[in-house]
C-alpha cells in the first residue's frame, strides 16, 4: 500500500510538470483555456503514468462457507423390496425441508448401487450394492473437510470389500431401512463348484447351510437336481446353538456338454424369506484337457507365469519339455517356442513342416542369429545390447477380441536391441515404446502365413505383468484373460473359418447379456463393413437383433430376457457365414437374498466414524443431532483479491475522453 502511495505521487509530480511546461512554461498570458488544458493534460497524464506503473488494487472480502452434508442413498433393489421406498421418500423430503439444517449445512444429495451418481431421482433398479466404494467416492469429494454423511441404506452389500470397517474422518449417520426384527431363515451361504469336469469323473460340490433362528433341532433337506432328476439329496438337523452345515459331496459326469444344476434347501414353515433357499450353477462336462506344449532350454519366471495363467482355463493343461526331448507334436494344440537358441533347429523345422500353431517368446536368452537362420517369417538385425519396452496398445487390432487391460502401465521387457522385420503379414497388437518414445516396431504381434498361426512377443520378464496385475486389481482375472485368448487363437483353425465368436455360457439375471463377434476376409482382415444379425430363440419365441460395430469387432447386448436356456446364430446379411450356439440365463438376485436391513453392521460402520446410527422414525432426532453438533461449523475465510489498474476499462475509457476533449478544445480555439 505504501509503495502504491509513492508511485501516485511520482505519478502526478511529472504529470504537472509535464503539463505546465507545455502549457504554462514561457507563456506570458496564461489565459483560462490555457489553465483548462493544463488540467486535461495533466490528468490524462497522472492515468497514463498510474498504468505504466502497473499499480495494484488489492480488496478484501470475507466469506461464509458452510461444512458440506452429504446425503446418501441406497439406490438398488432391494429397498424396493417389502413397502422400504416409502421410508426412503420420507426421509428424503424432511431432510431437504428442514430450514435449520439448510441454513447450517450445504446439502448435497447422492444414489448409489455400484456406482454413485448426483441424486436426480430413485429407481431402485440397482442390481449391485456397494456401500465401501460410496463412502470413498464421497471422502474424495469432501477433500477430507470436516462434514457428516447421512447414509440411508438397508446396510446390505453384494459387493466390494466389508464396509463395517471402513475409517474416515467424516462422521458418519447411518439410517437403517427395513425391518430389523430377526426372522427364522435358512439359506445357503456358499456353494463352490468346479466350472468343468472330465466325462466319467465325479466332480466336487461344497455347500455351506446357514439357520438364523431360537428354536433347535429343526430338520432340514438338501437337494441338487438337474432339471426333474435329483442328483443328490441329504437330510439334517441344524438349531440355534448348532446353526450351519458343511456338505461335501461328489457329483457324477456321464454326459459332455453344459449341465445345469439347482441347489435347495427347505424345512421351515411359512419362511418369509425363500429367495435365498436356492443357488444355480453350471458345470461343463468335456472329454479331455487341451494339452499345450512349452519348450525351452532355461528355467525362468516366465514360465511358470504362463502355467499358471494358462491353467486358470480348466480346459488347458501346459506341458513343459525341453527342444532336445522327443516330441510328439500330434498331441498338443499349439507350441510355445520359449527364447530359441541353436538347440531348436529341429523342433522349429519340425512344427513349420506339421503347421503347427507357434507362440515365440523371445528375451536376453535368445539365440537371434540362429532364430533369424531357423525360419523364414521375421527377422531381427539386433547389436548385443539390451533395451527395455515398455508395451502400448494398439487399439485398431483386430486378429482377436482383446480390450486394453491397462498394457500402458505394465512394467517394461527386456530384449537385444535392434529393427524387427516381416516377412509375412502381420499385425501389431503392442507396440515397442523406448525411452517415452511410442515406435512403430512390434512388442508383440500376430501373423498367418498359409493356414498356419503365429504370436511372436519380443521380450521376457512378462512375470512382472502378471504380478503387477496382481497387485494392483488384487486378483489375475484380467492378465489371464488376455494369455488365454492369446491361446485361443492359436488353438482355432484358420480353414476358412471366418466368423468368431465371444460369448459366456451362464449369465446370471442380473448382469447384461453381451455377445461379441468378429468377421474376417479371404486374408483373414477384419471386415468392418459387414451387417451381422443374432437369431436367438427358447421353447416359446423367437428374436432376431442387429450386431453394433464396436471399432475393431461387433457386440449386441440383450435384455429383457428371463430366465432359462437360449441358443443363437449369428450370421451376416448375405447368409454366406454362420455360427451357433447357446447359453443359459440363471435366475439369481443377489439383492433379494437378504430382506432385512443389517443393522449390526450399520451401527460398526457409525461407531467408527463418530457417528450415531438411527431409524426412520428418528429423522428428527438425526436432525437436532446434527444441528447441536458444534464440530460442524461455518467457516469465515478471507480472500484477498489484486486486480491492475490495466484491467480497469473505465480508466482507459476516461484517458480516451480527456485526450479528445483537449484535442477538441485546442482545434476550436486554433492552437492546431
Amino acid at each position: 500500500m505504501n509503495n502504491n502511495i509513492f508511485y501516485i505521487l511520482i505519478a502526478a509530480v511529472i504529470a504537472l510538470l509535464l503539463a505546465a511546461f507545455l502549457y504554462l512554461y514561457n507563456n506570458k498570458k496564461k489565459s483560462k483555456i490555457n489553465w483548462i488544458l493544463f488540467g486535461l493534460r495533466a490528468v490524462s497524464f497522472f492515468f497514463i503514468f498510474l498504468l505504466l506503473f502497473n499499480l495494484k488494487v488489492t480488496k478484501r472480502i470475507l466469506e461464509n462457507h458452510k461444512p458440506n452434508l452429504f446425503v446418501l442413498v441406497d439406490n438398488s433393489k432391494s429397498i424396493s423390496l417389502e413397502g422400504k421406498s416409502n421410508a426412503v421418500y420420507n426421509i428424503i423430503d424432511k431432510l431437504k425441508k428442514e430450514q435449520a439444517l439448510s441454513n447450517k449445512f450445504n446439502m448435497q444429495f447422492y444414489a448409489f448401487s455400484k456406482v454413485v451418481t448426483p441424486l436426480d431421482s430413485l429407481s431402485f433398479t440397482g442390481n449391485e450394492t456397494n456401500i465401501r466404494h460410496a463412502l470413498q467416492t464421497i471422502k474424495s469429494i469432501s477433500l477430507n473437510e470436516k462434514s457428516p454423511i447421512i447414509l440411508i441404506s438397508d446396510g446390505n452389500q453384494t459387493i466390494g470389500n466389508p464396509y463395517q470397517f471402513y475409517k474416515t474422518k467424516l462422521a458418519i449417520y447411518p439410517i437403517v431401512i427395513g425391518d430389523t426384527t430377526t426372522f427364522q431363515d435358512v439359506f445357503i451361504d456358499r456353494l463352490n463348484a468346479n466350472k468343468y469336469a472330465y466325462l466319467k469323473h465325479k466332480f466336487p460340490v461344497e455347500v455351506f447351510v446357514v439357520y438364523q433362528g431360537e428354536k433347535e433341532n429343526i430338520p432340514f433337506t438338501f437337494k441338487i437336481t438337474e432339471g426333474n432328476n435329483i442328483i443328490f439329496s441329504q437330510k439334517f438337523k441344524l438349531g440355534k446353538n448348532n446353526n450351519s452345515k458343511h456338505l461335501s459331496l461328489y457329483l457324477p459326469a456321464n454326459k459332455t456338454g453344459l449341465h445345469h444344476y439347482l441347489a435347495t434347501v427347505s424345512g421351515i414353515k411359512n419362511e418369509k424369506n425363500k429367495r435365498n433357499n436356492k443357488k444355480y450353477f453350471t458345470v461343463n462336462v468335456i472329454s479331455e484337457q487341451a494339452k499345450i506344449l512349452l519348450i525351452s532350454d532355461i528355467i525362468h519366471p516366465d514360465i511358470a507365469m504362463f502355467k499358471r495363467a494358462i491353467e486358470t482355463n480348466e480346459q488347458r493343461k501346459l506341458i513343459l519339455k525341453k527342444p532336445t526331448d522327443n516330441i510328439k507334436l500330434s498331441k498338443y494344440k499349439s507350441v510355445i517356442l520359449y527364447q530359441p537358441n541353436a538347440t531348436f533347429k529341429t523342433i522349429i523345422n519340425k512344427l513349420l513342416n506339421a503347421k503347427k500353431n507357434i507362440f515365440f517368446v523371445t528375451g536376453t536368452h535368445t539365440n537371434w542369429n540362429a532364430l533369424n537362420n531357423f525360419q523364414s517369417l521375421f527377422k531381427r538385425d539386433f547389436v548385443n545390447k539390451k533395451e527395455d519396452y515398455n508395451p502400448v496398445f494398439n487399439k485398431s487390432f483386430s486378429a482377436f477380441l482383446l480390450d486394453d487391460i491397462g498394457f500402458d502401465n505394465y512394467p517394461p521387457l527386456e530384449d537385444k536391441f535392434g529393427e524387427i522385420t516381416f516377412f509375412v503379414p502381420y499385425e501389431t497388437l503392442l507396440f515397442q515404446k523406448i525411452n517415452n518414445f511410442t515406435t512403430e516396431q512390434p512388442l508383440m504381434a500376430t501373423f498367418t502365413k498359409n493356414t498356419q498361426r503365429f504370436i511372436a512377443l519380443f521380450g521376457e520378464n512378462a512375470w512382472r505383468w502378471r504380478i503387477y496385475e496382481g497387485k494392483n486389481k488384487h486378483n489375475f482375472k484380467d492378465f489371464d484373460t488376455f494369455i488365454n485368448k492369446s491361446m485361443q487363437y492359436l488353438a482355432s483353425e484358420n480353414k476358412g473359418d471366418f466368423l468368431e465368436i465371444d460369448f459366456k455360457n451362464t449369465y446370471f439375471s442380473n448382469e447384461p447379456i453381451g455377445i461379441k463377434a468378429q468377421i474376417f476376409d479371404v486374408n483373414y482382415r477384419f471386415n468392418p463393413k459387414a451387417k451381422l444379425w443374432i437369431k436367438i430363440s427358447n421353447a416359446n419365441k423367437n428374436w432376431t437383433y442387429p450386431f453394433a460395430l464396436e471399432s475393431n469387432y461387433y457386440q449386441v447386448v440383450l435384455s429383457d430376457l428371463s430366465p432359462g436356456n437360449y441358443h443363437f446364430s449369428v450370421y451376416d446379411d448375405l447368409k454366406k457365414v454362420h455360427k451357433s450356439g447357446s447359453f443359459t440365463i440363471l435366475n439369481f438376485e443377489m439383492e433379494q437374498q437378504n430382506l432385512s436391513g443389517n443393522y449390526k453392521e450399520l451401527k460398526q460402520l457409525a461407531q467408527s466414524n463418530s457417528g450415531i446410527v438411527f431409524y426412520p422414525n428418528q429423522t428428527k432426532e438425526l436432525i437436532t443431532t446434527l444441528n447441536r453438533n458444534n464440530n460442524f461449523k461455518t467457516i469465515q475465510k478471507e480472500i484477498i483479491r489484486k486486480k491492475s489498474l490495466i484491467d480497469w476499462r473505465i480508466l482507459l475509457g476516461v484517458i480516451a475522453l480527456l485526450v479528445t476533449l483537449e484535442w477538441f478544445i485546442r482545434k476550436y480555439k486554433g492552437f492546431i
